[in-house]
């Protein structure tokens, strides 16, 4: 997959049966703090440590994720005592596929100049499995944050967002 946006990893060879295709941690933090901001009421601000708090995940790596979709559009943030980050659109306009595709690249699930591969150019393998890619951002397209957020998915955000809202401030 990816280690940041758009660009292919060349990673290493892996014969785990649990190396199936997967998206990077990147993308994983990236999905979960939009859809964060999205149940967040209104157009408030939130800060980076109370998503990665109410996630149990690494404040550095979400303000990684955070500079990467403030620059990508999806969100804005703000310094300062009053500032934080919020969603840049509405949840409505977050089509899940665009923002998977722009952070993990499109056309990277095989890397055929690793080796580099005597086949490359004439095997029709490369061909198949970003047909495949394709078919799988396409199917994320048919959803927005928006629709993740009309179900479980947000009425639970929602209730982790209000407890994070009444927990007292770390010292």
């Amino acid at each position: 997959m990816t280690t940041k946006a758009g660009a292919c990893d060349p990673g290493g060879f892996s014969l785990r049966k649990d190396d199936a295709l997967r998206l990077s941690l990147y993308t994983d933090l990236s999905l979960r703090l939009l859809l964060y901001l999205g149940a967040a009421e209104g157009e408030a601000w939130t800060t980076t440590p109370a998503v990665a708090r109410t996630f149990g995940v690494s404040l550095n790596h979400l303000q990684k994720v955070a500079r990467g979709l403030t620059g990508a559009g999806y969100i804005e943030a703000r310094q300062g005592r009053s500032g934080g980050v919020r969603l840049a659109r509405r949840p409505e306009e977050v089509r899940l596929g665009a923002v998977v595709a722009e952070l993990e690249g499109i056309g990277c699930l095989v890397a055929c100049a690793r080796g580099p591969c005597p086949l490359a150019g004439r095997c029709i393998l490369k061909h198949a499995l970003d047909a495949a890619e394709r078919s799988f951002v396409r199917e994320l397209d048919r959803y927005t944050l928006a629709d993740v957020l009309a179900g479980p998915t947000g009425a639970t955000l929602r209730a982790l967002i209000r407890r994070e809202a009444e927990r007292p401030p770390d010292d």
